[in-house]
């Protein structure tokens, strides 16, 4: 297994360069983003789409990656490591009880959203995503939806201005990327019997910028913190 890198976190419009002095790795602002010039360098992003109201810590081999518990619904900032294959684990915050314990693969030269997911009572699990998508033309932002409602039925998205670009995904089925008006939107979730079961107001999509829109939580059994909701990611 190849080790990540001695790692600083950033977002895709944060400037970053790696530059291999010996052994050492040094990460300076240099451009707006990082730097996949060399060999063998991704970035990854992790998303903690469990429903479950302790907090997660998340490990590329044997180093935590977090600095503190990462709570439903929140994100690691993208990070570099070296393309191939790495050991990724989860477990519960400050625990040595692990959830999952698996093998990613990572593409140099690529972003990438590792998405922890699954019901509380089942194993987590992980869907990776290539975050790649290509640059909308000015006027409109990219958005891709992703259910991750581990026990709903199939999902649709509707947004303010689109009504059919987003059907019928499953638990961990997604859409690519597609562009769409830059405004000020409302998504609405809807289950197979096209009833609404969730809808967020005055979502602010930027123009030029990238959104993953995700059902977050459970359909049923859930309780404030992990019931049925959209939940917006900036890329």
């Amino acid at each position: 297994m190849k080790p990540i890198l001695t790692f600083k976190t950033f977002s895709r419009n944060t400037a970053l360069l790696s530059a291999l002095i010996g052994t050492a790795v040094l990460f300076n602002s240099c451009k707006n983003d990082f730097d996949n010039s060399g060999p063998g360098i991704a970035a990854l992003s992790v998303v903690n789409a469990y429903p479950s109201t302790t907090p997660l810590d998340f490990y590329m081999g044997t180093q935590r990656v977090n600095n503190t518990g990462l709570a439903f619904g929140q994100k690691l900032q993208y990070f570099e490591a070296y393309e191939g294959k790495h050991a990724a684990k989860v477990t519960l915050s400050n625990s040595t009880t692990t959830l999952a314990n698996k093998t990613i693969d990572l593409k140099g030269g690529i972003y990438h959203s590792l998405y922890l997911v699954g019901n509380t009572t089942d194993s987590l699990s992980y869907l990776l995503l290539d975050d790649q998508p290509l640059q909308p033309a000015s006027g409109n932002a990219n958005v891709r939806f992703i259910n991750l409602s581990p026990n709903s039925t199939s999902l649709s998205l509707e947004l303010t201005g689109d009504t059919t670009g987003f059907k019928n995904k499953a638990f961990k089925g997604y859409t690519a990327f597609k562009p769409v008006k830059a405004a000020k939107s409302t998504f609405v979730l809807k289950n197979a019997t096209n009833a609404t079961v969730a809808t967020r107001d005055t979502v602010n999509l930027q123009n030029g910028k990238t959104y993953t829109i995700w059902a977050k939580g459970l359909a049923t059994g859930g309780t404030d913190v992990t019931k049925l909701s959209i939940e917006v990611t900036s890329h």
